[in-house]
């Protein structure tokens, strides 16, 4: 079986339920914890040269595991970013000059984007990549991004999903 096969299946077995016409499925690591290892570590191994010093994640618990898993794997901390009411703020050390790496199964707000990387910003440090399962057009708003399967363009049944590999 190819990396692509092989991810898309992983997604699969954590993918959760969602409306018929929404073509981006949403991972959940808790759902399979041996297949969110086993992409937590293709994740890492995308990004390991950019040198990150930091992976930083959405308020997202199945993000949160993916973050930890590739956080493990490069042999950094992990911080993890929320909006509280409007408020955005960060749970974790964010040292100044930190190299971070921004995680998630799939970007799809471009303000969570970029509310991470002014957090990132305001303490110093710089966001030199983001890590995602599934490419999105988000994905594009950081440099050096690096995805394991393009999101896919149709749902050929409500069970399947087809991606290309990017």
């Amino acid at each position: 079986m190819d990396v692509n096969a092989r991810v898309w299946e992983l997604i699969q077995r954590g993918r959760v339920a969602q409306p018929a016409n929404q073509l981006l499925p949403k991972y959940n690591a808790l759902a399979d914890p041996p297949g969110a290892e086993e992409l937590g570590r293709l994740l890492a191994e995308g990004i390991r040269p950019l040198g990150a010093t930091i992976a930083v994640v959405w308020d997202d618990v199945g993000d949160a595991v993916l973050g930890y898993v590739v956080g493990r794997e490069l042999g950094v901390p992990v911080v993890r970013c929320y909006n509280a009411e409007g408020l955005v703020g960060f749970v974790g050390p964010l040292p100044a000059a930190s190299r971070a790496v921004l995680v998630a199964d799939a970007f799809r707000d471009v303000a969570d984007v970029r509310a991470m990387r002014a957090l990132v910003a305001q303490q110093g440090g710089t966001v030199v990549a983001a890590a995602a399962l599934m490419a999105t057009e988000v994905l594009a708003e950081i440099p050096s991004a690096f995805s394991l399967v393009a999101a896919p363009e149709e749902m050929a049944d409500g069970e399947h999903v087809r991606g290309d590999a990017r």
